[in-house]
């Protein structure tokens, strides 16, 4: 069986190794690259939305992770979704968004979805997702979002522990609300996870389920290759 080789386009460095971790735990010899351009995130946010010069680099990375001879493309960051679906038209290898087991599962616990954020670009992308699947079952999604600017604040000026108790005392409080899910719309946020062991909502974040689709595609990949 020949190895998969993923390539992951991203807009911060950070995560990269317990992302390389939990793959290579579930695809033997699986090849897990990086493209990363945090100056992607920057730009979206400045202009309010992807501008055709962010759609423009995304699609010539796409296109080099082809070329270096990947068998699956993985967009990892919800700010930037859609416009994997822009590129994901211009390559000849599958494009997997790390978000949409996430926003699947949001719309399978129910109607009523709390989204929780540090970048306000990251919100609408999140939203219009969960809402798609949610018409396709023919729900109705009554999402909520809650933007939490100080987090993204503190954690540029190198505060990360105020960051984290901003959003801890946030998703708390909407634990309370009766929401059917809390979804943590940025996957970095799985770290806040083992301190939330209390909270009776449903907690929902990409990470796991997104890398867990992903790992399964890379071994239906390889048995492919056989």
């Amino acid at each position: 069986m020949k190895a998969p080789h993923v390539c992951i386009l991203q807009t911060s460095f950070a995560k990269r190794d317990d992302t390389i971790a939990f793959l290579k735990e579930r695809v033997p010899g699986v090849r897990v690259e990086f493209i990363t351009d945090s100056t992607l995130l920057t730009d979206v946010r400045a202009a309010g939305g992807p501008t055709q010069a962010v759609i423009d680099r995304m699609t010539l990375y796409a296109k080099a992770a082809e070329i270096s001879g990947a068998d699956l493309i993985v967009n990892s960051c919800s700010t930037v979704g859609e416009v994997a679906d822009i590129y994901a038209k211009e390559v000849s290898i599958p494009v997997m968004k790390v978000d949409v087991p996430m926003a699947k599962e949001a719309v399978s616990l129910g109607e009523k979805i709390a989204l929780i954020a540090t970048v306000e670009t990251t919100l609408g992308p999140s939203q219009r997702l969960i809402e798609k699947f949610g018409a396709e079952q023919g729900k109705e999604m009554k999402c909520t979002q809650y933007l939490q600017n100080a987090a993204w604040d503190a954690l540029q000026a190198g505060h990360p522990e105020e960051h984290n108790r901003i959003l801890l005392q946030n998703i708390r409080e909407l634990d309370k609300m009766g929401y059917d899910a809390i979804v943590m719309a940025q996957v970095s946020m799985r770290a806040l996870l083992p301190e939330l062991e209390d909270v009776k909502t449903p907690l929902l974040c990409s990470f796991f389920s997104g890398y867990g689709a992903v790992a399964d595609k890379l071994n239906e990949i390889a048995a492919s290759k056989q």
